[in-house]
């Protein structure tokens, strides 16, 4: 998603839009936009170009280059509920960027001291390698957490060249960190994969350890193939 308009080169830095991506039990919305269906083949190649960080820019209602914060909401065990406003995600309507965002993390979700496992993953392997090829890009992709408590960010330097940025408690676990990576990656999980730091360089083995005791708050970490 290159700036095409050359007229950006001198425009400000475009602040970073929040959105709120929740799981159904049925499917998926994008804010308070309509239910986009897990067995839809159009809605799971969108479910699949959010996992790869290249959302259509549309469907966030974002500009093209625009960095985005996108904040997971799970309520797997909810059939979706329409928001009295819901619009289509096709629509391309909707607020422009820069504009308040409504601020309902967590809202209906339940205690967010957790970290979520992963993504519900409804695209086939079909679809993904029918899927266009992209370069590696970075993505910030934000677990609700427990704003009363400590956070902080972990960057994560996938094996593919991607990185992704994690926000966390410093409660959170070595796993947690396995967990975000696979949710943003399903495809992972299909291989064996060690997570490391660079300096001093070593494998973070106890996935049991937390952030803080781990060292981890504001760090860099890497994933490696085994």
């Amino acid at each position: 998603m290159g700036i095409t308009n050359v007229t950006w080169a001198t425009a400000p830095e475009e602040e970073t839009a929040i959105r709120h991506l929740t799981f159904w039990r049925n499917g998926f919305s994008v804010e308070d936009g309509e239910l986009m269906s897990y067995d839809n083949p159009t809605h799971a190649q969108i479910l699949a170009e959010i996992n790869s960080g290249r959302a259509p820019p549309q469907i966030l209602n974002v500009s093209p280059g625009q960095p985005v914060e996108l904040r997971v909401v799970k309520r797997l065990q909810d059939d979706y509920v329409a928001s009295p406003k819901a619009r289509s995600a096709f629509s391309g309507s909707g607020h422009r960027l820069g504009s308040p965002v409504p601020s309902f993390a967590g809202a209906g979700a339940g205690p967010s001291a957790d970290m979520p496992g992963t993504f519900p993953a409804p695209a086939s392997a079909s679809s993904r390698a029918h899927a266009p090829q992209r370069e590696p890009d970075a993505i910030t992709t934000r677990f609700e957490v427990d704003q009363s408590q400590p956070t902080t960010s972990v960057q994560v330097r996938l094996a593919d060249g991607t990185r992704l940025v994690c926000r966390m408690n410093l409660t959170h676990t070595v796993g947690d960190i396995r967990n975000f990576v696979n949710a943003s990656r399903p495809e992972n999980t299909a291989r064996p994969y060690t997570i490391n730091l660079t300096f001093p360089n070593r494998v973070l083995e106890d996935e049991g350890q937390t952030i803080k005791d781990a060292g981890l708050a504001n760090s860099v970490v890497v994933q490696r193939w085994v």
